[in-house]
């Protein structure tokens, strides 16, 4: 333990940290719906039956299911593969797996199969199940979907050699029910759904996280417990970014007074980014890292990183942005078009947003807006990209960030444009900055974000952008 969290603690007489930002399956929050679905799921793996699925949205608890899937099987033999990385994609996501289970890759993916696959008959052989599990599935491409096919289709004559879990955000199950695919949909033996918590539910929660690492006499007045669930939506991350600063807020309270009321909990969540926010007038470029940095975690809850990023074809004719006065609201695809065809030629990124995050948007070049029956969608260029993060690549963009960050007190390493323990844990602390799920991968909110900041420094773009791209609302 760290010496900062060690005083940390001291002072509030923990033991442990109550409500840390990693996933923590020590103090499991067990309810009967959890235990019957890791039952259910490790029923499924055991028997070799198909492929599990997990979905939730951000902050849900997926990654502590799946570790506490991973220490139930664990204690059985059952070897397993642990992807978290879908960052890789096709022969490269096969090479990973490859190495997870301790073989060697060659790049070749035909070559690659057969040595997974011979391993794989030989565990069968000795009784042995092996288990496949990705983590932000959603990520994954329609390639990369069609080499989980394949893996599935290596098997005996009654069992599959290979047992896969995907876990990802809702739009994962949507991803999947594409026709494409639809033969990998149909081996899905369970679907466990993670959803966030009633107000009941995170009481008891909380009250959980506090006994578990010893603090069983900080209470929250029944006042506080309802405006965390209503900063937090109920959702376990957004309520430990929540509580971790009330802990720290009890430092100015004198000895013996541990009980949290309603403002420290309002106070700790406009400072943790998660309160709502009003509607803001649109702001300079210069000012965008302010405004992403109170965009509260409630918004970013709607960002799957699962949305593609696609070229747009080639325009007929020169496409006009539209010029969209503020407030101006017309719901005409044409206009949604004409703004994308400003990319031509170009990368960019669509995904889902709500409309917080489509006000802040807008106050970003080179991004498109429309609002299609109260659901907004959003595109804007890519600059930075995840492959930018990769060992083997160009380091140019991945040194720019290294600078970037170590202005900012963020980064203590050398600007040598490589992705190590250093730079996911000064994104971790970046992404925590600016109410970001502080998870450590350069997932596309927190690139953009970094794009901004760059750009506004002054540094070169990480790619050319679009000379004028409207944001249309339609």
């Amino acid at each position: 333990m760290n010496p900062a969290l060690a005083s940390h603690l001291e002072v509030l007489r923990l033991h442990r940290a109550a409500f840390p930002p990693t996933p923590d399956a020590q103090a499991w929050f067990r309810t009967p719906a959890l235990d019957a679905a890791q039952a259910e799921a490790a029923h499924c793996l055991r028997t070799r039956a198909g492929f599990v699925l997990l979905t939730g949205e951000v902050g849900t608890g997926k990654s502590t299911f799946l570790r506490r899937l991973l220490d139930e099987l664990g204690d059985e033999g059952v070897a397993t593969s642990l992807v978290f990385n879908t960052f890789l994609q096709g022969p490269d996501l096969l090479a990973a797996v490859l190495r997870d289970f301790g073989l060697v890759a060659t790049g070749s993916p035909a070559t690659d199969l057969e040595t997974l696959n011979r391993f794989l008959v030989d565990r069968w052989r000795s009784q042995a199940t092996c288990v496949l599990i990705i983590d932000d599935a959603q990520n994954l491409d329609t390639d990369s979907l069609e080499l989980l096919r394949l893996l599935t289709n290596l098997e005996t004559g009654q069992e599959k050699l290979l047992q896969i879990v995907l876990a990802g955000q809702p739009e994962l199950h949507a991803h999947l029910a594409r026709p494409g695919i639809r033969q990998l949909t149909s081996r899905i033996c369970t679907h466990v759904r993670l959803d966030t918590m009633t107000a009941s539910e995170l009481d008891r929660y909380v009250a959980f996280r506090l006994a578990a690492a010893g603090g069983s006499d900080i209470e929250l007045e029944p006042a506080a417990l309802a405006a965390l669930h209503r900063a937090s939506d109920g959702n376990p991350r957004r309520a430990h970014l929540i509580m971790d600063r009330c802990l720290y807020g009890l430092y100015g309270h004198g000895e013996g007074q541990r009980r949290i009321g309603a403002p420290l909990v309002r106070q700790a969540a406009a400072q943790a980014g998660v309160r709502p926010l009003h509607r803001r007038p649109r702001v300079p470029l210069a000012l965008a890292a302010t405004v992403f940095g109170a965009i509260g975690l409630s918004t970013l809850a709607l960002l799957p990183r699962d949305a593609d990023s696609r070229h747009a074809p080639p325009p007929s004719v020169a496409a006009q942005p539209a010029q969209i006065e503020a407030g101006a609201l017309p719901s005409d695809e044409a206009r949604w078009q004409a703004c994308l065809q400003a990319f031509a030629g170009q990368a960019f990124h669509v995904q889902p947003v709500d409309a917080a995050f489509a006000a802040r948007l807008s106050t970003l070049d080179a991004s498109c807006l429309r609002n299609d029956a109260g659901h907004w969608r959003a595109a804007w260029r890519i600059g930075l990209r995840p492959k930018d993060f990769l060992p083997g690549t160009d380091e140019t963009p991945l040194r720019r960030v290294q600078a970037l960050l170590l202005t900012q007190g963020l980064y203590d390493g050398a600007v040598d444009g490589r992705f190590g323990p250093r730079m996911r844990a000064a994104l971790r602390l970046f992404q925590a900055r600016h109410g970001l799920p502080a998870d450590g991968v350069p997932d596309p909110a927190t690139l953009l974000l970094i794009d901004a900041l760059l750009a506004n420094a002054g540094q070169p773009p990480s790619s050319p952008s679009p000379e004028s791209v409207a944001h249309v609302h339609g």
